[in-house]
């Protein structure tokens, strides 16, 4: 990983070619090593302009890269711990160019909002809910003979 100065802003090569998760399934596992380290860029410099729930973010930047190489979330369901999770997720699913707006009026949301992107199941915000959702969406999907959803 190249060194970083805090304060400087890699240059992003992948992520602004990322337009949904689906660009993710073609790019080499360095590629995605290097998406890492741009969505990590991405989120430390975030901390410059406005506070932000940055542990819980760092935390899944290559589990959720991980998630989207292999399901598609569009209807698979991806349920997130935290709704304060989802930056990477953000980022991932094409809403690089619209980042910087995060969390400020009118901006992107700091949660999963499915009016913002069809990979967002539903809004979330805190903790708690990730285990009960998961049950009932998994019921319903049964009920329905939605076997192909993951």
């Amino acid at each position: 990983m190249p060194h970083e100065t805090p304060g400087k802003t890699l240059p992003h090569k992948l992520l602004p070619q990322i337009k949904s998760a689906d660009d993710l399934r073609n790019l080499s596992s360095g590629e995605l090593d290097l998406l890492a380290a741009e969505v990590r860029d991405v989120l430390c410099n975030l901390l410059a302009t406005r506070s932000a729930h940055f542990a819980s973010n760092l935390g899944v930047v290559e589990l959720c890269i991980a998630l989207h190489v292999v399901f598609d979330f569009r209807s698979d369901r991806l349920i997130w711990d935290t709704g304060h999770q989802v930056y990477p997720h953000k980022l991932v699913t094409g809403r690089y160019d619209e980042f910087s707006t995060i969390r400020t009026k009118g901006g992107l949301m700091g949660y999963p909002n499915p009016e913002e992107s069809p990979y967002d199941l539903f809004m979330t915000g805190h903790a708690g809910c990730s285990v009960s959702t998961v049950m009932g969406l998994g019921s319903g999907d049964r009920l329905r003979n939605h076997a192909d959803r993951h």
